[in-house]
């Protein structure tokens, strides 16, 4: 599961969760092309905790931005 928030063209910050990572890709690439100065983007990964087993949301917008947005 993925959670991904941008801020649109409006500026206004948005928060959408899906499992595929095509989709979050696709969203992504949109936020940028959209706002390439002001997008905020930020993705994050269900994962667990090993010390705790915990599930945490760990950031991996570095795999979504392209590598000079980041």
């Amino acid at each position: 599961m993925f959670k991904i928030q941008f801020r649109t063209p409006q500026g206004r910050m948005v928060t959408a969760q899906h499992h595929d990572r095509n989709e979050i890709q696709r969203l992504a690439n949109k936020a940028v092309a959209d706002c390439p100065e002001t997008h905020e983007l930020r993705v994050r990964e269900i994962a667990a905790d090993e010390a705790s087993g915990d599930f945490v949301w760990a950031d991996c917008t570095a795999y979504f931005a392209p590598a000079d947005q980041v």
